[in-house]
């Protein structure tokens, strides 16, 4: 294997995919072990504008059975983030890793964890899971990579991924990228988790349209980094770019589990008290969240 990565959701087999797609070997770390079978013998496949490409890989439930001579991407959800921290900490693995995650929450893990090459992603591709082993690419985005600090070329390679469905951007600031990141999932995902609508309908319905303006303001005012990072331009371009998607938080309460709050709203307005400000209405949306999470 060239690679590994922890998580087969719809971001890891996207990433998973164009990896391939450019000649490299790709092995998955996955919970179930029925769904390592299935990956293994059937490949994932990757939908774009209705044509279905399929492409050979390695999985496993088992993480001994992968190796740790290679980077590895995480691309699993917070709550997944500590046990893969602390095997890549057994392994006392060297070689570099990418954290892809919603929120901010992760950052501090990964850095006190003491390993050595850590690296952090942001996505804004739509990508949805359809099943354990196919992922729909829904709508160009980027994907951001940052060093955890200046410097570092660990995943350079990945440049051979680069097309113009898949761009890739080499950012200098992981701690830009990230809050750039959190500040569009604090809007799209809290909203369309409570209207229960796809992310392109806060564009298309009026009445969402004007929440989601009233939410950028709001935030514009209470940030004060948000100007520089995410002008209103660049989050209507996200919710067009994603349009056809179902935001995590929306998948989260639709299927039942429990929303990711904590690592999106909560440090925003955590930030946002720090330097002296208010944010009511992305306050009220993370207690009415909290009100139905994990309900379905």
């Amino acid at each position: 294997m060239d690679i590994v990565i922890a998580g087969a959701g719809a971001i890891g087999m996207l990433i998973g995919s164009y990896l391939c797609e450019a000649g490299m070997k790709v092995g998955f770390l996955v919970r179930k072990e029925e769904a390592a079978r299935q990956i293994r013998e059937n490949g994932i496949q990757r939908i774009v504008n209705g044509k279905t490409g399929t492409f050979n890989v390695e999985a496993f439930s088992d993480p001994n059975k992968l190796p740790y001579n290679v980077p590895w991407i995480v691309a699993v959800k917070y709550a997944g983030i500590k046990p893969i921290l602390k095997l890549l900490m057994e392994k006392e693995m060297v070689h570099p890793i990418l954290f892809v995650q919603n929120g901010m929450a992760h950052v501090e893990d990964a850095r006190k964890s003491g390993l050595p090459e850590l690296y952090f992603a942001t996505v804004e591709h739509g990508a949805e899971r359809l099943d354990v082993r196919t992922c729909s690419h829904n709508g160009v985005g980027q994907l951001k990579i940052a060093a955890s600090k200046n410097g570092g070329i660990g995943f350079d390679f990945m440049e051979q991924a680069a097309s113009p469905n898949f761009p890739i951007d080499y950012h200098h600031s992981a701690d830009e990228i990230i809050l750039r990141k959190t500040l569009i999932n604090c809007m799209i995902n809290p909203l369309t988790a409570m209207l229960q609508v796809r992310n392109g309908e806060l564009l298309e319905n009026p009445h969402c349209k004007t929440i989601l303006l009233q939410l950028y303001e709001e935030m514009n005012n209470g940030i004060a980094e948000m100007p520089d990072i995410l002008p209103l331009e660049d989050l209507l371009t996200v919710c067009e770019k994603t349009r056809m998607n179902h935001s995590s938080m929306l998948k989260d309460r639709m299927n039942g589990n429990v929303m990711e709050i904590d690592t999106i709203v909560t440090p925003i307005l955590r930030l946002a008290k720090n330097n002296g400000k208010t944010l009511p209405t992305l306050a009220l949306l993370e207690q009415m969240l909290h009100a139905i999470n994990g309900r379905g």
